[in-house]
């Protein structure tokens, strides 16, 4: 890229919820974003934000490599990616099928580790940064969704490793950690929670019918929970601020409750959390 150019960004996931409102958020900063997409076209505003939508399955690495090529080709580097894809997983441990929980890890983590070990030597040339959309599920585990937790403190652990490589090199890595946001995802869990509700046999379902209740009921609140437009104002300043944080924890709750659990026995936090899960009742 020569001097005077706008800066380029690839956002993963960016058809809906925080990739959607990170692209747009992007485009009025002055960044040239590339709108990663499974099925591009699917989101209303995206291409005429100005961002370029590009297909991107992050699990597929035929996918992932013409990317890269179309990035290299378009505009001859990438100074930022936001590893922002995503996709839920819910049910009792003892339930959830294996295929279930794999697919949920190849999403979350592997499709993320593998778009980031493929434009991490662009990345590295430029100087620029990784920033990895988390949750704060990636600090504080609630029953019923390991899929979901076990994928995000996996991708805590990718983004610790990371930094600590890229330490001499120049290149920032942050998280972003959000609580609640008014996104999919919470519908899509919902579906995910319901298929695992109808997969229960008599006895599971007198074990955990009651609770798997009222955790469909906590999910469905989370619907209309905080704006996504929040995690991407964290993002634009974890690209844009001289020197970023390691963290950028957002929404209610999300700053207190990882300040709060190494305080609290772990038995008394897993109440804490029990009753987060089961709507306070």
């Amino acid at each position: 890229m020569s001097e005077g150019e706008s800066k380029a960004v690839l956002v993963t996931g960016a058809s809906s919820g925080i990739g959607a409102a990170s692209v747009e958020a992007l485009v009025e900063e002055g960044w040239r974003v590339f709108a990663g997409m499974h099925d591009p076209g699917d989101a209303a505003g995206i291409s005429a934000s100005g961002a370029a939508e590009i297909p991107l399955d992050i699990t597929s690495p035929d996918s992932v490599a013409a990317a890269v090529e179309v990035v290299e080709r378009e505009a001859g580097g990438l100074d930022a990616l936001v590893n922002n894809a995503g996709i839920p997983g819910a049910g009792p441990v003892e339930t959830v099928p294996v295929e279930t929980f794999r697919a949920v890890i190849e999403t979350n983590l592997i499709g993320q580790f593998a778009v980031t070990q493929a434009f991490l030597p662009a990345i590295r040339a430029a100087r620029g940064r990784v920033v990895f959309v988390s949750s704060l599920g990636g600090r504080v585990a609630f029953p019923y969704a390991s899929p979901y937790h076990a994928s995000k403190w996996g991708l805590e652990g990718l983004a610790e490793s990371l930094r600590a490589e890229m330490s001499g090199l120049e290149v920032d890595v942050v998280l972003i950690e959000p609580a609640s946001m008014a996104t999919e995802i919470w519908t899509k869990g919902r579906g995910s929670l319901s298929e695992a509700r109808e997969r229960l046999s008599a006895e599971q379902r007198e074990v955990y019918g009651d609770a798997l209740a009222g955790f469909d009921e906590q999910l469905e609140s989370q619907e209309d929970s905080e704006d996504p437009g929040a995690v991407a104002a964290k993002v634009v300043e974890a690209l844009s601020t001289g020197s970023p944080a390691e963290r950028y924890p957002v929404g209610r709750g999300a700053r207190a409750l990882t300040l709060l659990q190494p305080f609290v026995p772990d038995a008394v936090f897993d109440r804490i959390k029990e009753r987060v899960a089961s709507g306070g009742a």
